[in-house]
């Protein structure tokens, strides 16, 4: 009879299956045709201090509750907010990275915070032509 020697921590391999990613604010920038530079969703920073996505002249906020890495849970809302409040390993590869490393997480299957932006936003566009590059883009 053989035994087995108990599994320790530092033997498993950890894989997130549900994170999020806060799409950064550059995220279209060139990687779209000429023609869709100007009407691809870009962030602006309103009077009162929020970052919110403008498309097709209407605001889309981030959701502080899809950032919520590094900051207790009394602070969890659905807020919009701004980039300086976003621990940047939401929304930088190289930030996000160490954080996975400092948490022994070996990968993540990441999802989109852009609200919509599985492909509702871009199905209810004005210029469909537009929407397919900015979705191509993106991915």
């Amino acid at each position: 009879m053989t035994t087995r020697e108990p599994v320790r921590l530092d033997d498993m391999v950890m894989v997130s299956v549900d994170d999020h990613a806060v799409e950064p604010p550059h995220v279209f920038e060139g990687r779209l045709q000429q023609r869709y530079q100007d009407v691809a969703p870009r962030l602006v920073r309103k009077d009162d201090g929020t970052d919110v996505w403008l498309y097709e002249g209407k605001e889309i906020p981030n959701i502080g509750l899809n950032a919520v890495a590094g900051r207790p849970p009394e602070e969890y809302g659905m807020e919009p907010t701004s980039f300086d409040e976003i621990r940047d390993g939401c929304f930088d590869i190289h930030a996000r990275v160490r954080d996975m490393d400092a948490n022994g997480v070996l990968g993540s299957m990441c999802f989109s915070s852009f609200p919509n932006l599985c492909g509702q936003l871009f199905a209810r566009s004005k210029d469909k032509d537009a929407a397919l590059a900015i979705l191509r883009a993106y991915n």
